[in-house]
């Protein structure tokens, strides 16, 4: 298939979607659209890609026979059960099994000869011969213990204060840290553990109902293994030719900054009409706060209408990123993404 083809001969040529959407003038929401099969390339960017990739148009539009990319799966190891084994297994209880007989020998023995001395000391001569001692009890005057004499020896028990317990001091002692925010770790692990694999990326996806917004849209979390990224999206049909969507990215380390991207684009080719980039600052960034945008394509008397429009979305987006949270149970809260007046 044409979508197998491109990501086949994308991945040959060692290029990133981010890569290869820069070399066709294209975005790279076209790029996995198309590979994913959801939209196809026109006629202009299928001779491109086909230049791009040195293979002929034929070859790029044919069948691809090859076996589909192992999708990486972790796989518990299997049980390494050869005969060997067992065999040493066997031995290794009978060894032990030994073991505790001869022990269990040597004290019975050793009880027997104990009873029969009945706690009597005795002397061993060679040849084996038992002799028993008269008991030390026949002369009970001089094994008295120096405790007859209690006026000479006074009791330990009489210096209480000598010997003081431990004491913990309260200040010595440091309240444990917090620990360190990893959400781009959190919500990564989440998408992989409960997302579908697809190609060189995960992606969660629920229709936005489900998260406080509408039946007709759709909000997911997707994972890029090839640019690890991670990005929450909203997706909405707009008619038969266009469909608009709003994206925030997560950075790996947590700044309270995240990038956004808007795109309004044909629904058939994914080529953008409209599209806008900027930065949020979470901790400023309320209902009707301006959007910042720091790039900008399209027909420049529809910008503030586009930038409106995408303002819009970005606070729905985010009204259902907050209530996803909640519903999913995530460790994080929205205030912990430092979303604090929205």
């Amino acid at each position: 298939m044409l979508s197998d083809n491109i990501r086949k001969y994308r991945k040959l040529n060692h290029m990133s979607q981010d890569e290869l959407a820069d070399k066709l003038k294209v975005t790279r929401q076209s790029i996995s659209l198309w590979e994913t099969g959801q939209t196809q390339p026109s006629l202009d960017n299928i001779v491109a890609l086909a230049k791009l990739f040195d293979v002929s148009t034929d070859k790029l539009l044919s069948a691809d026979e090859s076996e589909p990319e192992p999708v990486a799966v972790p796989q518990a190891k299997p049980q390494n059960d050869t005969p060997s084994n067992k065999k040493k297994y066997i031995l290794v209880v009978c060894l032990i099994f030994c073991l505790l007989l001869v022990i269990a020998l040597i004290l019975w023995i050793s009880g027997i000869f104990g009873a029969k001395n009945n706690g009597e000391p005795s002397h061993t001569i060679p040849g084996g011969t038992i002799i028993t001692t008269d008991p030390p009890e026949s002369t009970p005057n001089t094994t008295e213990p120096p405790e007859s004499t209690p006026n000479t020896t006074e009791p330990t028990q009489t210096k209480p204060n000598t010997t003081k317990p431990p004491q913990t001091t309260p200040s010595t002692t440091k309240p444990p840290q917090n620990k360190p925010k990893d959400i781009y770790g959190y919500l990564k692990n989440f998408v992989i553990q409960n997302g579908t694999v697809n190609g060189d990326h995960c992606y969660y996806s629920n229709t936005a109902d489900n998260y406080g917004g509408y039946a007709s849209e759709s909000f997911s979390l997707y994972y890029w293994a090839d640019t690890e990224k991670i990005e929450f999206c909203l997706h909405s049909v707009l008619n038969d030719t266009f469909s608009i969507n709003f994206y925030i990215y997560v950075p790996k380390t947590h700044t309270g900054k995240y990038t956004y991207i808007t795109s309004y684009y044909y629904r058939d080719t994914g080529v953008s009409r409209y599209e806008a980039t900027g930065t949020i600052v979470a901790s400023d960034f309320t209902k009707n706060y301006p959007l910042p945008c720091s790039r900008y394509t399209g027909a420049t008397d529809m910008q503030n209408e586009f930038m409106e429009m995408s303002r819009q979305g970005i606070c729905d987006l985010l009204s259902c990123l907050e209530r996803f949270l909640e519903v999913e149970n995530m460790e994080y809260s929205f205030d912990d993404l430092g979303f604090t007046k929205f």
